[in-house]
């Protein structure tokens, strides 16, 4: 992990100390005389507020100050606002673990077992030290292709309603279901992946080789860790395409940390570099794993050396975090040539791609998008 210093910039500043917070290694009195005293005014102290929250990290930031025996080194105020963010996740994951539950009921009713994602896998298999630190906007569960219909009905019949989603084709796979009395929306899968990344992994592995469990009679489960691993680098960097856009999402890499020091033996790092390789996305593995290592301290491959493009991806990405509209102008430009590469990515996407080229209200809708983006 690289050793927190001071910078020119206080997110910068904040950003780092919030991964020295996260990680295994020992905060020194240097590093928080860095962020000054506890004046509720402090702005170094308010930026660790601001990125936490941004980064959807401020109930696992509170947590593990509390566990370093840090919490009182922060200012009243933020120790307050803190803590109130984990009381409250706190209350929300309950009931989000209640209702995974609850689905898993409804769907083993047709003979289905849930294989439960990302967040609520971790939660429902106590992978967090404390279940309140993980922050959760949807439930992602993934069912057998030839069993989605029959589990979308069931879940219509009680009383949960389909959410409209934009027909793009590289979203088939998916569909989002809501009701009145949820806490959060339901993400029901059959693919995981986006259609042009699904040879890394497809929703039918992940069903094949998931962990089972069994909570109060109720059946579900959640992918096996290397699937987990796989999951994780794959929606970041592959779905999201992180590593292009110069993002740094620490939930999802706080999810890596507890997933490789949890599971570290149960992890089949050389399948993993292995079909990364295959695939082709060696650099996105690369990227991340750097990433990691620099940030939170987690070295999980043997020998590995990030090559000149990684390091520099990485450098950029850092940079970005003071400079936003820098970001937003790298994040059109790149989109793109993403979205090109997606539309070209199936034989159908290209049939709509070039019948659109045709229409004139097309190319002025996107781009006006491209030149607001870069204002």
């Amino acid at each position: 992990m690289r050793p927190f210093q001071k910078t020119r910039n206080i997110r910068t500043d904040a950003f780092l100390f919030i991964c020295k917070i996260l990680s295994r290694d020992d905060i020194t009195q240097s590093d928080l005389h860095i962020f000054g005293g506890k004046d509720d005014g402090n702005p170094s102290w308010t930026e660790v507020v601001n990125v936490s929250m941004d980064q959807l990290m401020a109930p696992a930031v509170a947590h593990r100050l509390h566990q370093r025996t840090l919490s009182d080194q922060a200012p009243p105020l933020i120790q307050r606002y803190l803590d109130a963010m984990l009381r409250l996740n706190r209350s929300r994951n309950e009931r989000l673990q209640h209702e995974a539950m609850e689905i898993a009921a409804i769907l083993n009713k047709i003979d289905v077992v849930p294989v439960f994602l990302k967040g609520a896998a971790g939660l429902l298999t106590g992978l967090h030290d404390d279940p309140a630190v993980r922050v959760m906007s949807d439930l992602d569960v993934v069912v057998p292709a030839e069993c989605s219909n029959q589990c979308r009905k069931h879940l219509v019949a009680r009383g949960y309603e389909r959410a409209p989603t934009l027909p793009h084709p590289r979203q088939k796979g998916i569909d989002t279901y809501v009701r009145a009395s949820s806490t959060a929306p339901i993400d029901l899968h059959h693919e995981v992946m986006e259609y042009q990344y699904q040879n890394l992994l497809s929703g039918a592995q992940i069903c094949a080789e998931s962990v089972a469990h069994i909570r109060d009679g109720i059946r579900f489960a959640v992918p096996s860790p290397t699937h987990q691993i796989i999951i994780n680098i794959g929606q970041s960097q592959l779905n999201d395409h992180a590593c292009w856009y110069g993002n740094l999402a620490l939930r999802t890499m706080n999810d890596f940390a507890c997933l490789t020091r949890v599971m570290h033996d149960q992890i089949d790092w050389q399948m993993i570099e292995s079909k990364f390789a295959q695939t082709g996305h060696t650099l996105a593995l690369d990227f991340y794993c750097h990433a990691v290592h620099q940030m939170l301290g987690v070295a999980v491959r043997d020998n590995f050396k990030p090559g000149p493009l990684v390091r520099f991806l990485y450098w950029r990405a850092l940079y970005f975090i003071d400079y936003p509209a820098l970001q937003r102008v790298n994040y059109r430009i790149v989109r793109v040539f993403m979205l090109l590469r997606q539309e070209l990515s199936s034989r159908e996407t290209l049939v709509r791609l070039l019948r659109n080229m045709g229409n004139a209200h097309w190319w002025h809708r996107h781009l006006e998008i491209f030149r607001k983006g870069i204002r």
